[in-house]
């Protein structure tokens, strides 16, 4: 495995874990993990928005049909095939979530980051330590995490080639970000300390929580 600069492969060649063998020799694997479906259902995936915007058309469907009828009977009738079809996207939304998860695998060594994805065609993404100017973890309510990574310009991936592992509308400058990661604040502990052993690579001041999770009170650095 190919030790700088940042790469991104595609190919159908990658299993998700990356095996000890696989590693120069010297080279020591830190943490291991996958993303987890449900988060990224709720955020890659806008779960939340889009219940809110089916919920209001539901809304409106059932009552400007009570409205012109009359009828409590024909607005449900008339309002059914609009939760059915709500129904049905979220199962497909969820369904691609799980097929993400399922084919995703994040590995932090004491020399990189390897972020290996995709469902269609798998891609892998290979971030020497050095090359990491920042990093910074929003943690959720449930424990599992986004971890940011900001690259510098040369061999910065694009945006939409790594989606959903890309931080949100960053399209100009692109940053991986391991998503939904379980149990992130001991990731971002991990991550820390191999990022302060490299030496030279900035982390910025970075838990931040998130809006549904007790606040910790302020940001502070992940190392």
């Amino acid at each position: 495995m190919r030790s700088e600069p940042t790469t991104l492969d595609e190919t159908d060649d990658f299993p998700v874990k990356i095996e000890p063998g696989e590693l120069p020799s010297g080279e020591s694997i830190l943490w291991q993990g996958k993303p987890d479906a449900w988060r990224l259902t709720l955020n890659a995936f806008r779960l939340k928005a889009l219940t809110l915007y089916f919920g209001l058309l539901v809304l409106w469907r059932l009552g400007s049909v009570q409205h012109d009828s009359g009828s409590w009977a024909l607005a449900f009738a008339k309002t059914t095939p609009l939760v059915i079809a709500f129904a049905v996207c979220i199962a497909i939304l969820a369904i691609l979530a799980w097929l993400y998860a399922r084919s995703t695998g994040f590995t932090v060594t004491d020399r990189r980051i390897v972020m290996r994805f995709g469902v269609a065609l798998p891609s892998q993404l290979n971030i020497p330590l050095k090359d990491v100017e920042a990093a910074s973890l929003k943690l959720y309510r449930d424990g599992t995490g986004d971890i940011p990574l900001t690259l510098p310009a040369a061999g910065r991936p694009f945006y939409f080639q790594i989606w959903p592992f890309a931080r949100p509308l960053r399209f100009r400058a692109a940053e991986p970000m391991l998503r939904a990661v379980p149990d992130a604040e001991t990731v971002a502990g991990i991550l820390a300390k191999a990022l302060a052993t490299t030496g030279g690579a900035a982390v910025r001041d970075g838990v931040k929580t998130a809006p549904a999770r007790q606040s910790l009170g302020q940001e502070a650095a992940l190392a």
